[in-house]
């Protein structure tokens, strides 16, 4: 019998991807193996460029953060928005990079921590050239990769196959094709992940 595959779409600067990282968490690579499901990280930039810089005090945003500490409940995850939204190619790029190296997990997981515990610009080469550093990736390849957009049309190409799909916001998780209707409660997110 096959294993099941589990798609979480998600971006870097949504509350709500973190928090379903974070209760997930997974801990081995962009495509997770677990005993009873693959799990495939999607990235989807909520905002690509050419849209305009924005930031958290924006109403879209506003919401999108009041929702997320509605749901954090009683995990205990700092939730402080960062004042700018910053653009999430380049990071999505880098998670790309870390994946085809096996460190697509740990740099997923860095990122996060990156915007949502320490403020830092994950729209910024520099940043990221450190955190994939930090994680295990060379930094000279890093910068090459980041500065020459090498996966930028991965990521581009990944949120067009998801729009195909239906997705127009995240996160969005769908098993086997299927997607999974609203946001689960974060106590309940483990228990999409088939079990024995």
């Amino acid at each position: 019998m096959s294993h099941p595959i589990v798609r979480i779409y998600f971006d870097f600067v949504d509350p709500l991807s973190y928090i379903t990282s974070h209760v997930l968490g997974l801990r081995s690579g962009s495509v997770d193996e677990t005993p009873h499901a693959t799990v495939e990280w999607v990235g989807f930039e909520l905002r690509p460029p050419p849209a305009p810089l924005t930031e958290a005090v924006d109403a879209i945003w506003a919401d999108r953060w009041r929702e997320a500490r509605l749901r954090v409940g009683a995990l205990q995850l700092t939730l402080d928005p960062p004042r700018l939204i910053p653009w999430t190619r380049k990071a999505h790029e880098l998670h790309i990079l870390a994946g085809l190296q096996g460190q697509g997990e740990n740099v997923r997981v860095a990122l996060f921590e990156a915007f949502f515990r320490r403020g830092r610009d994950i729209g910024r080469v520099d940043v990221l050239i450190e955190i994939g550093a930090a994680a295990g990736l060379d930094r000279t390849e890093t910068k090459a990769v980041l500065d020459v957009d090498r996966h930028q049309a991965d990521v581009i190409s990944a949120r067009e196959e998801a729009q195909a799909f239906g997705v127009t916001d995240v996160p969005v998780l769908s098993v086997d094709g299927r997607p999974v209707e609203g946001f689960p409660d974060p106590t309940d997110l483990g228990t999409l992940l088939p079990g024995p």
